[in-house]
């Protein structure tokens, strides 16, 4: 007997899709039950597109329930993660719940990692254990809190209320995963679909309530019109505050004065923050408008002109004192509390 295939069929997907039982059983007339195929070298039992039919078969002939992928994924693992559900089968076929042979954890840490909460209640219903921990030590829920980005505040809500509902323990991290995701949102908030920012609002609203963290306060951003004041006491403390008030959360500001302080934030970051990981042409186009821009309206004094040349030098070669930038930014807005439009698009693209 010829030895059968450890790979299925570059198209096996689109097979699965068009569901023709017969092609689909004769694809393991030449494959291994266990053959593996798509980016994660995984079984037929773990595409999403796998008819119901053809897994209760594959397993009736013998195929591994288990079979890990690549990065240790059962079938169950990489399903569960999908909101379009088709774990039935597997918990019906007896998949084991309680697997953790993947880095995220459990099956039940796959779907609360997608927030897939139709998954996650199907896992529970079956008797997932819903504070398992995975290898760094986080049950489902901190895994899904820690995860959550402004787009997953819809499902995380609801995500959140069934895992707690199962029994799962509050920890003191979930607060500071709470509290960040507050944070991000706010920061984003005037950038936000205004399609969904109503609902992930509310969302975020009903996530505060259950773990009892007291809203992060709403960002207000300058209305470009008015004077910019600045509250805060020391240089430092004063950046975070311009940062806060005049810088958008994605492409450039609005006006000189908050793309002062956008450039010298996003230099000091990508230099000490990074270690120039991302530096490239565009950073250094910035360092030099950033040197025009502190020249316009009412200009730095003299040597601390002299300072931004010597700096801006430095940091295009990645070295120098970035901080030293953000200071100078502070300097400049101060000098020129009236806001003065960014006229034309920057050139550069950061």
């Amino acid at each position: 007997m010829a030895k059968k295939k450890k790979l299925l069929p570059k198209n096996f997907q689109e097979m699965l899709v068009e569901g023709d039982m017969a092609k689909l059983r004769a694809v393991f007339d030449a494959c291994d039950l266990n053959a593996r195929g798509g980016y994660a070298k995984e079984t037929a039992l773990a595409f999403r597109e796998c008819p119901d039919a053809l897994a209760r078969w594959l397993v009736a002939q013998g195929a591994d329930l288990s079979a890990a992928d690549a990065w240790g994924n059962t079938p169950l693992h990489t399903r569960s993660r999908s909101r379009q559900g088709g774990i039935d089968v597997l918990l019906e076929l007896g998949a084991d719940l309680h697997s953790d042979s993947a880095s995220v954890g459990t099956p039940l840490h796959a779907a609360a990692d997608s927030h897939a909460i139709e998954n996650a209640r199907l896992l529970l219903q079956r008797g997932a254990e819903v504070d398992a921990r995975n290898r760094e030590g986080l049950t489902p829920l901190e895994l899904a809190l820690r995860g959550c980005s402004n787009i997953d505040l819809e499902p995380m809500a609801p995500l959140a209320a069934l895992l707690l509902e199962a029994g799962a323990k509050k920890t003191p991290r979930m607060k500071d995963f709470v509290e960040e995701i507050g944070k991000r949102f706010e920061f984003h908030r005037a950038k936000f679909n205004p399609d969904y920012v109503d609902a992930a609002s509310d969302a975020l609203d009903r996530l505060y309530a259950l773990f009892d963290v007291p809203p992060v306060r709403r960002r207000l951003m300058h209305d470009g019109r008015s004077p910019i004041v600045v509250t805060a006491s020391s240089w430092p403390e004063q950046h975070r505050e311009l940062w806060d008030l005049l810088v958008p959360s994605q492409g450039h500001s609005a006006t000189i004065q908050g793309e002062v302080i956008r450039i010298s934030g996003r230099i000091a970051y990508e230099l000490h923050g990074t270690g120039g990981a991302n530096w490239d042409a565009d950073f250094k186009k910035m360092a030099d408008a950033f040197r025009r821009y502190v020249e316009a309206g009412n200009p730095l004094p003299p040597s601390d002109l002299a300072d931004a040349a010597a700096v801006v030098n430095d940091v295009k070669r990645q070295s120098g004192d970035p901080a030293r930038l953000c200071e100078l930014a502070v300097a400049w807005v101060r000098l020129n509390p009236m806001p003065i439009e960014l006229e034309t698009p920057p050139p550069y693209r950061r």
